[in-house]
């Protein structure tokens, strides 16, 4: 007699269900461990991000953004086994399409520790990507006894085939590290990924480079990272140590090795040492490459000499600066009612105001009360009862009154109407307002420019928008053509932007998609275009974008006045348009140039422009009888678009976090403090016309135009100072 369970199921039945269950469990984590998020596993949430399937096809990735929207992100290369996403939250779903069908699906890892694992990693934790030996930089923070994991991020790939082949999948990392143990992989990357470094250093990463007896040969299997370097030749010779060892005050001795002889005359010399026959040499250098850093020493610090040398990784951290360093200096924070502990917030509080409705005064509210009671009352009993002497008309006066007042405050109410001009296009919803700042740079040395724009949109009313930004004939007459012009969704929950997370999905406003564009073979510029974009009635949202180009400027560059911090010589504006409220900036001397500086211009001397202390200049001091006071900033100021995009470019500058007691994160790649020095000098300057074209199209007719709001231009040329007495 076969016998049943309680439920009323067979035996067998029970089995097959349960082992059917087991499949379907084991096929979705076989899919789960299909795809890799970022790098090693590691990402940041509101940067782009790399995931790759090696074995399951796609051609689009399903993720949410920073509102919780869905959102589906095309392939720049349908070819490539890697897509790109921005994740808005942690542990946001991430599903792989191909067509209408999910292939694979999974969530992004959620926040944890690195050294254990794929993890989201948090802004205020540094990310290092090694390519060779660590050098103990993993080590950090790490104690066994306590159960404390390390304080650092650091992603140690050693298969070539897990490294991103675009530069997009470097977004959020603070520092690389390739040493001669790292020769084997840089010798099986890919030429697209080899590329994707060296762009990713040039347009403001950050390398710690060691040229030690390795350096011929590891130069040799990455000549790109050659080209980032000035180096004319490559000869090592046998290095004195005592420079390293009274840099770090050691009681340690160190043997003579070998290194890389690097180039006196260029670069910022952190530690100038001495071969073993007593001629000077730098030993350690940092380079400025394009928008990045590169800290070169001339040791292999992974060899055994190094590594039973205690003082090793102390060095290590003492040359790369704040970037590895943990324990931060304590500062006293400023009582203030904002919600965000960065300029990325502040800035998106400025720009996230909208004058669409007419501000009515209190004065105003108070004169409209007034007259509705005078109406209603005195006048109405003295018209109505003495003079016509019929009280029954009170009941048309009443309502009479009434509506009348109710109409023309509701006229009073309408939106503003945009005002245009004849250069610019009438919006055709009058109701969508879209307020932008953009700041480009270009470096005249390495012959790069890039750009960056924060966009918010507004609108009145529910609506789905298809956008995109397109280069301008202003930008057009700086270049011949624009590599890529990329437009994403700008912020995400947390403290930089000031927003608490809620709930990862929001499942009331529709999936929107995020197309990439190769252009045409006129015009190959890459480019994405948001499409069906949804806004909630009254509601905004933001929108970040990065351009890439190379520019086309008038040859000019200043000389270094012999024994001090100025400049001489003459100074020619190399751009193809005007330059307003512009300054020229060399290390702590800022001079100020006539309101409009025209294109082409010519100014015979610097000496003849009005000289400022820089860092007086920004942070507005003034020098008293016998002291000197500046101008305590206000993080809850939200008015002044032009003071926010000082600080956005210059945080460090005046003390960084001392000064304006907020971080600088999400936009910290914007900071050229660093530029501020050596063989460098930045003009700086407004531009009258935009330099891109924020475009919507509300309809389905495919016709793009311009939002009205407040817009900000600002670009940065990097200029070459020569040194008379060493070139």
């Amino acid at each position: 007699m076969n016998k049943q369970s309680p439920f009323g199921f067979h035996p067998l039945i029970a089995i097959v269900l349960l082992a059917s269950l087991h499949w379907v469990c084991a096929t979705n984590e076989a899919l789960a461990a299909e795809l890799q998020a970022g790098i090693e596993g590691h990402y940041r949430v509101g940067h782009w991000t790399a995931i790759q399937s090696s074995e399951t096809a796609f051609d689009s990735i399903e993720t949410r953004d920073g509102d919780g929207v869905e959102v589906r992100y095309g392939k720049s290369d349908p070819l490539s086994q890697w897509g790109y996403v921005i994740p808005g939250s942690e542990a946001a779903p991430l599903m792989l399409r191909l067509g209408d069908d999910i292939v694979a699906s999974t969530r992004f890892p959620t926040i944890g520790s690195p050294s254990r694992g794929p993890a989201m990693i948090p802004l205020e934790t540094p990310w290092i990507v090694v390519l060779g030996d660590p050098l103990g930089v993993d080590q950090i923070g790490y104690n066994e006894i306590l159960g404390r994991d390390a304080v650092l991020a650091v992603s140690m790939p050693k298969d070539p085939q897990r490294l991103p082949d675009s530069v997009l999948g470097y977004d959020g990392v603070d520092l690389m590290m390739i040493g001669g143990s790292g020769i084997e992989l840089l010798r099986q990357l890919q030429p697209n990924q080899q590329q994707a470094i060296s762009t990713w250093i040039t347009e403001g990463g950050r390398l710690f480079l060691t040229l030690g007896e390795s350096a011929s040969e590891l130069l040799s299997v990455a000549p790109w990272l050659k080209d980032l370097l000035p180096l004319q030749e490559l000869v090592t010779t046998s290095i004195d140590p005592s420079a390293f060892e009274t840099f770090m005050s050691s009681q340690s001795r160190l043997e003579p090795f070998r290194g890389l002889q690097l180039p006196s005359n260029k670069g910022r010399v952190l530690l100038m040492g001495r071969t073993t026959r007593r001629v000077s040499l730098p030993v350690a250098v940092e380079y400025n490459v394009g928008f990045g850093r590169i800290t070169t020493v001339a040791a292999d610090l992974e060899s055994d000499i190094f590594a039973k040398w205690p003082n090793r990784l102390e060095m290590i951290v003492r040359l790369t600066g704040s970037t590895l360093q943990t324990e931060q200096e304590t500062v006293s924070r400023k009582t203030r009612a904002t919600a965000f502990d960065d300029l990325a917030g502040q800035l998106r509080s400025t720009l996230d105001q909208f004058q669409i409705q007419r501000n009515l005064g209190f004065s105003f509210v108070s004169l409209i009360v007034m007259a509705l009671i005078a109406i209603i009352g005195p006048l109405d009993y003295l018209l109505i009862n003495r003079v016509l002497g019929r009280p029954l008309l009170g009941w048309l006066s009443f309502p009479i009154v009434t509506i009348g007042l109710s109409t023309m405050l509701i006229l009073q109410a309408r939106p503003i109407k945009s005002k245009t001009t004849a250069t610019e296009t009438t919006a055709v919803n009058d109701t969508v307002r879209c307020n932008r700042i953009e700041i480009f740079d270009i470096d005249s040395v390495q012959g790069i420019g890039r750009g960056f724009s924060a966009s918010y949109l507004y609108s009145q009313e529910a609506s789905r928008f298809d956008v995109q930004v397109d280069p301008t004939p202003t930008l057009m007459s700086l270049t011949d053509n624009v590599e890529e012009i990329l437009s994403v969704p700008f912020g995400y929950p947390g403290a930089p932007f000031g927003g608490i997370q809620i709930a990862v999905e929001d499942s009331r406003l529709p999936v929107y998609s995020l197309d990439f564009n190769e252009g045409t073979s006129a015009n190959p510029t890459l480019e994405t275009v948001l499409r069906e974009m949804p806004l909630a009635s009254r509601s905004s949202k933001g929108l970040s974008t990065r351009c890439r180009f190379r520019p086309q400027l008038i040859e000019t560059s200043l000389e270094h006045r012999p024994g001090s911090e100025l400049l001489q010589g003459e100074l020619v504006n190399p751009l193809p348009f005007d330059l307003l409220d512009g300054m020229l900036i060399y290390r702590n001397w800022a001079y100020i140039l006539p309101t409009r500086f025209p294109a082409g211009g010519r100014i015979d001397s610097v000496d003849s422009l009005r000289q400022k202390n820089f860092r007086w200049q920004l942070t507005r001091q003034r020098a008293l009888e016998s002291a000197s006071e500046s101008e305590a900033w206000d993080p809850t100021n939200t008015t002044s678009t032009s003071r926010i995009a000082e600080m956005l470019m210059f945080h460090s500058a005046v003390g960084g976090e001392r000064y304006t007691s907020l971080n600088h994160g999400p936009l910290g790649f914007l900071d050229f403090t660093h530029v501020l020095a050596g063989d460098r000098c930045i003009l700086l300057g407004r531009v009258q016309k935009p330099l891109t074209n924020f475009q919507i199209d509300d309809t389905d007719e495919e016709e793009f135009h311009a939002p009205q709001g407040e817009r900000l231009s600002l670009i940065r040329v990097v200029l070459p100072v020569l040194d008379t007495e060493t070139n």
